[in-house]
């Protein structure tokens, strides 16, 4: 986990509140890869949590005059914006007959790279994204943000609206229930093997 420069956040957020585009770029670049991560493990999909990417920061742009710093990390508030179009995504996307979509999209756009690289990549990310889609939505949210995209409790409990002590319990339940569906899943891969 990176550790966050408050006092360069806020510099940014500032010049960014008055119109400074270059600072917002600093502010992207700051926390681009952090969202990603947040979104890429809830939807399982790169192509859209690239797509979503874009969309929390044209968000976070468009209500940056209305931002007010309070002590807790521009990436809560960039979190929140993409955990409320997650939301929304899933909302747009469910199927009439209720069967969650494909992900036949997955290697969309990464044709020079190594296709060995793609398919271990592809393979982990499919075992870790089966194993968080079977979690209730508090839990996915709470570990993608403090395992993928670093945030502190204190930042989860303002992207999630909750209290700082409520999100250590949340994390507490949500490790203990992913750690169960993995001696799950261990369990019967072990089976498999032995008939």
């Amino acid at each position: 986990m990176r550790s966050r420069d408050d006092s360069g956040e806020v510099r940014l957020l500032k010049e960014a509140q008055n119109g400074n585009a270059e600072a917002f770029g600093g502010l992207y670049t700051l926390y681009a890869v952090d969202v990603f991560r947040f979104l890429y493990a809830q939807l399982g999909n790169r192509q859209d949590a690239e797509d979503l990417t874009v969309e929390v920061f044209l968000r976070a742009w468009k209500s940056l005059p209305d931002y007010r710093y309070q002590g807790i990390s521009f990436v809560a508030f960039l979190l929140r914006i993409a955990r409320n179009l997650v939301v929304d995504c899933y909302r747009s996307k469910r199927p009439a007959d209720g069967e969650l979509p494909d992900d036949d999209q997955f290697v969309h756009g990464l044709v020079d790279s190594d296709p060995s690289d793609l398919a271990v990549e592809k393979v982990d990310h499919q075992e870790l994204h089966a194993l968080l889609s079977q979690l209730p939505d508090d839990y996915q949210n709470v570990l993608a943000a403090r395992f993928l995209s670093g945030l502190s409790p204190e930042e989860i409990a303002e992207m999630m609206g909750r209290t700082p002590g409520a999100v250590r319990v949340l994390q507490f339940r949500a490790l203990r229930a992913i750690r169960k569906l993995m001696v799950n899943v261990e369990e019967n891969y072990g089976q498999r093997n032995e008939e």
